[in-house]
């Protein structure tokens, strides 16, 4: 009798502010193509579900600083620049940097607002540095109402969200 011990599963959660979490186990021998086909299932679903949830616009792409110089013009130092000065949203992993064009078109389209976003971001961050805890609600700097909700995951991520205005913020600390 052949039995076949191999198992898999994959769990996520997304948090409030859209952060995906993303695991996946594996028991058993798989074959390198067997193991990419789960993670893109995994990817995939979880993909939809946000995009149903309104966490991702219809157009996200993940790309490198190479990819954003190649299809928006600028160098990729440009970018990269950017991306470090915080006006381009990005996750950092293990492995190295993801990038999203999320804010790209918007920044060439709208650089003051892209500019005041950073602005905001940057503030609500000083507040909930002052707030000494890890988790709460501050006032949010785009509305002025203290609805602004966030968590701060470890040391070095924050996510969170006002519950008055839909300003929301996830990004690495410094």
């Amino acid at each position: 009798m052949d039995t076949d011990d191999r198992k898999f599963y994959w769990h996520a959660n997304t948090s409030s502010g859209g952060t995906l979490s993303l695991g996946v186990d594996l028991t058993g021998k798989f074959s390198k193509s067997e193991k990419e086909r789960i993670i893109a299932d995994a990817i995939r679903a979880c993909y939809e579900s946000m995009e149903q949830s309104g966490y991702i616009p219809f157009n996200a792409q993940v790309m490198s600083s190479r990819d954003i110089a190649d299809k928006y013009g600028k160098s990729r130092q440009y970018w990269e620049k950017l991306l470090n000065e915080g006006k381009i949203l990005y996750k950092e992993t293990s492995a190295g940097r993801i990038t999203t064009d999320l804010w790209i078109q918007g920044y060439l389209d709208n650089k003051p607002e892209v500019d005041g976003y950073v602005k905001n971001v940057r503030e609500v961050i000083r507040r909930v540095e002052a707030h000494e805890r890890k988790w709460g609600s501050v006032q949010c700097p785009v509305c002025q109402e203290s609805r602004f909700e966030f968590a701060v995951n470890g040391d070095t991520n924050m996510n969170g969200i006002c519950r008055a205005c839909g300003f929301h913020v996830h990004t690495t600390l410094e």
